[in-house]
């Protein structure tokens, strides 16, 4: 996340780097990823390393995060507590056929902007990459 190159493949709902190599993001997130060797033809594992912190899960209670590779849904994951996690579903071969996939991630439940927040709040984001299987 805080590779001054990367900020091209974060595509939309990302906020701006914040103390330690991570990001908030919005809700709704994107980006844009190149598939590892093989992987057009053997799939791929999605790895997002993310975190909830507590305050979020105070407000908000389990969240669900969904999310689709170049079209295609992945199989979505129920955080039940605060902390680090790693979102990781398998990702099919038939959307990693190009250079580039355009991956899109959803929460079900965000923070709102507000008065003292004037940003939409859903997770912590530390890394996100694709791996192959």
């Amino acid at each position: 996340m805080d590779d001054p190159h990367a900020g091209a493949q974060l595509v939309r709902g990302f906020y701006s780097l914040e103390g330690n190599p991570w990001r908030w993001t919005a809700g709704k997130f994107s980006v844009i990823l190149r598939p590892p060797r093989g992987s057009a033809q053997d799939g791929a594992r999605l790895e997002l390393k993310l975190n909830f912190p507590d305050a979020v899960f105070q407000q908000l209670g389990a969240v669900t995060l969904s999310a689709t590779a170049g079209g295609s849904p992945l199989a979505p994951e129920k955080y039940m507590g605060p902390g680090n996690h790693v979102y990781s579903p398998e990702v099919p071969a038939n959307a990693l056929g190009g250079d580039s996939v355009t991956i899109e991630f959803a929460t079900d439940k965000v923070i709102p902007a507000g008065k003292l927040e004037k940003r939409e709040l859903a997770l912590i984001v530390t890394s996100v990459g694709l791996v192959s299987k």
